[in-house]
């Protein structure tokens, strides 16, 4: 059988095949039964999924595997960030988020989430793995299970929190991506008095991501500026990123707002230790912009997580991922979307998205990725390699990695100019596309 291994972002793969079957969730439900026995955590488990079409069937399953004595909440279509909110809130032993994120609905997977709704750390991860290893998917009886309307629980919390017609008469594109924040973004805004334009929701189980969604933003910059709207959004699957357009239709750069947001931050003596936290993908010119202002940018590996952990040792509060993933560890410790929409708009209203923005200057980059059939080891990749040695030299960053969560080998090139990023980019994926026979 093959290993079930955690990636980035927990576990994700192609519906069907193993662990992504109900086989696989009912072992890593099992795995996750011991982790828990082994630290004697009481096996309280909360348990939502995205808007594809399996997910309840793999809540079944991993359900199963947890077994006889657990007890199981089943939070139904839930955004992700509501699932470790609603796990830190109660207090259970364990949250599980089914989704692939950002993926189409050909693929899912599982995030876990510690009580206090913070992702494991990889060696808690790598403890689960060994246990999938040694667990079967042997039935152990029935746990007991209980419904808990995950969206509307989240929902609720921000309406007692919210005047009700705050947004009133403010135009607002909104795109759920087919996902989960239809359940939980939507109607808040509903709420809000928003006048909205709506894509991306109405979810089939098939169509999450499809040409919608943060992975796919196009669409929602051209309807902000055929309306002459005041903002956009836009959320992944599970809604735990976002996308934001502007005022004058423009895409706002995820490492802008990350910029933006520190700055407001530091503004109003809120970031604490003058530190945002970002990953290694984000664009030099971030920190460049902020230094004068007394900021330090401290870096760490792609994925929401790493940042969280980084913040904790960084003594910090505030970090994210140039796409979209942003932290407000004094309030979440994981990424939510919803949560920095809504602190977006409590910025707008007291200075304009894009002059903040005007504060940060970022270097020409470009960022690209190839589709690869594996992954094979980066050093055995000799074409790339020489073409990465060679072209080193005439710019000012390159980074070649592998994504955590698909198969697909990324590429970022910063250079003097953008014309010369784009040059870069085509020799190192002619290179690529050598090693790998496409």
């Amino acid at each position: 059988m093959k290993p079930i291994v955690f990636g980035t972002d927990g576990i994700r793969g192609k519906v069907g095949m193993f662990p992504i079957n109900e086989e696989g969730f009912k072992i890593v439900g099992r795995a996750c039964r011991l982790w828990l026995q082994q630290r004697n955590l009481p096996l309280t488990v909360a348990v939502g999924w995205d808007t594809r079409r399996v997910g309840s069937v793999l809540a079944r399953g991993f359900a199963e595997g947890l077994g006889l004595g657990a007890e199981i909440i089943f939070l139904g279509i839930t955004p992700t960030p509501a699932i470790s909110f609603y796990t830190q809130c109660e207090q259970v032993s364990l949250g599980v988020s089914i989704t692939a994120s950002h993926n189409p609905y050909t693929d899912n997977g599982l995030k876990l989430f510690k009580s206090n709704g913070s992702k494991l750390r990889r060696e808690e991860e790598s403890e689960i793995e060994t246990l999938c290893s040694e667990a079967s998917a042997e039935n152990f009886g029935n746990p007991s299970i209980q419904t808990v309307f995950g969206s509307d629980y989240y929902l609720n919390v921000w309406k007692r929190q919210l005047p009700k017609d705050a947004l009133k008469g403010q135009k607002i594109v909104l795109d759920t991506a087919n996902g989960a924040t239809v359940f939980t973004t939507l109607p808040l805004l509903r709420y809000l008095g928003a006048d909205l334009i709506v894509f991306g929701e109405q979810p089939n189980g098939e169509n999450i991501n499809r040409d919608c969604g943060s992975e796919h933003a196009d669409r929602l910059e051209a309807v902000v500026k055929q309306h002459g709207a005041w903002l956009g959004f836009a959320h992944d699957g599970d809604g735990d990123r976002l996308v934001v357009i502007d005022e004058q239709g423009q895409r706002l750069d995820g490492d802008k707002l990350l910029g933006l947001l520190a700055l407001d931050f530091h503004e109003r003596k809120r970031l604490k230790n003058n530190c945002l936290v970002v990953t290694e993908e984000s664009n030099s010119g971030l920190a460049k912009s902020l230094q004068p202002f007394g900021i330090r940018v401290a870096t760490c590996d792609v994925g929401d997580r790493n940042v969280f952990y980084k913040l904790e040792e960084e003594g910090a509060i505030l970090g994210g991922e140039n796409s979209g993933h942003v932290i407000f560890k004094d309030e979440a410790p994981t990424g939510d979307g919803l949560r920095v929409l809504l602190e977006l708009l409590k910025l707008v209203q007291q200075k304009p998205l894009h002059k903040r923005a005007q504060a940060i200057t970022l270097c020409p980059k470009c960022t690209a990725s190839l589709t690869v059939a594996d992954k094979r080891p980066l050093e055995q990749l000799l074409h790339l390699n020489a073409a990465k040695e060679r072209l080193e030299k005439t710019c000012d960053r390159i980074r070649i990695r592998y994504s955590g969560t698909e198969n697909k080998l990324r590429f970022l090139v910063e250079a003097g100019t953008q014309a010369h990023c784009e040059a870069i980019f085509r020799d190192l994926m002619q290179a690529a596309q050598s090693d790998f026979n496409l």
